[in-house]
């Protein structure tokens, strides 16, 4: 591969945080999200879809919130039109995930280094801390897949899945995932990993409840979905 850009594992992995904190109450199996944040993803994501991108980003919440880390109140997206997925040094390494990674080079997303370092240290600002990754899958239903897992950055417990197939009628489904911090966060273009993209079957990875946070005349109620389809 050639020198002239970061590696693969550089774009996915860094400059994310160290690993977030045990939650204070046992997970119940479920994450909680407000109403008006999953309206926001929903509408940003199937916007970038319409436009033939895909969306991929963090998921921040206040570390002072009882159901901290599964649970959200902002969104980071990271910007569509730079991802690195198809750079030269970087392509190889998606293609050797199966003919589904050389048949559809938007399967996949690697982040800018600039953009990284720039929510790096906008985070590093605020009070809220990054519990969560998100990506799209614009053609595949919402499952936690084997590229999903080797890509997960395990300083994150859950990460949620968005599927777009049917964009009329998206599907979120969130995940605990626990993986080992010496795993790492990469691929390879000397990977033979023929269907990558179908489900990840191992035991670090759980689905999770999705519990949407609604609120009408001030009064909060709660939708329950294993993984909660709109539209």
């Amino acid at each position: 591969m050639s020198s002239s850009l970061p590696s693969l594992e550089t774009l996915v992995a860094a400059p994310f945080p160290a690993p977030v904190p045990a939650p204070r109450a046992a997970l119940r199996g479920e994450v909680r999200l407000p109403e008006p944040l999953v309206d926001r993803v929903l509408d940003t994501t199937v916007a970038v879809h319409a436009a033939g991108l895909k969306s991929f980003g963090l998921l921040l919440a206040d570390p002072r919130n009882p159901a901290f880390p599964f649970t959200a109140t902002d969104v980071v997206f990271f910007d569509p039109t730079k991802n690195r997925r198809n750079d030269p040094a970087l392509r190889p390494a998606f293609e050797a995930q199966g003919e589904y990674f050389r048949a559809f080079d938007d399967a996949g997303f690697v982040a800018d280094a600039a953009e990284l370092l720039e929510v790096d240290r906008r985070l590093d600002a605020s009070d809220l801390d990054a519990v969560a990754l998100f990506h799209v899958h614009r053609r595949q239903p919402a499952n936690f897949s084997v590229i999903d897992f080797r890509l997960h950055n395990p300083a994150y417990p859950w990460h949620m899945i968005i599927s777009l197939r049917d964009p009329a009628h998206p599907v979120l489904r969130p995940f605990a995932v626990r993986k080992d911090h010496t795993e790492g966060v990469a691929i390879s273009d000397r990977d033979h990993n023929e269907g990558s993209e179908q489900t990840y079957t191992g035991p670090e990875v759980t689905p999770l409840r999705l519990v949407v946070e609604r609120r009408v005349d001030a009064v909060a109620t709660l939708l329950s979905t294993a993984g909660r389809r709109v539209g």
